[in-house]
């Protein structure tokens, strides 16, 4: 997910992914293995600091961190490129308003 200046959001945003990957693992009695790409994208704000905390409380969490603002395109390519994924999950917005059931439609066609 690329991330500029979203210090207000990404403690909520974390939360709510993690919320709704439990309520699927509980739906489907199965763990999903999954990551979580955050791309600082030049934040000015405490950005990283945020995200380096959610990286010591989860192993799960990886951080790209640009020098500078080079636009969510390039941060959007960068995490797509350094994911080790199966199937990726873009998130463009830190705001929480995404369709996680999606996550659940992604699931059951593995």
């Amino acid at each position: 997910m690329p991330c500029y200046n979203e210090s207000m959001n990404l403690d909520s945003f974390y939360l709510e992914i993690l919320n709704q990957i439990n309520t699927i693992n509980i739906q489907n009695s199965k763990q999903i293995s999954c990551e979580f790409i955050f791309i600082n994208d030049g934040s000015t704000d405490n950005t990283l600091e945020i995200l380096d905390n959610l990286a010591l409380k989860d192993n799960r969490v990886r951080i790209l961190n640009f020098s500078r603002n080079f636009g969510k395109e390039a941060a959007i390519l960068a995490g797509l490129q350094n994911s080790s994924a199966k199937a990726t999950i873009l998130i463009l917005l830190a705001d929480t308003f995404f369709a996680f059931k999606y996550i659940l439609e992604l699931e059951h066609k593995r």
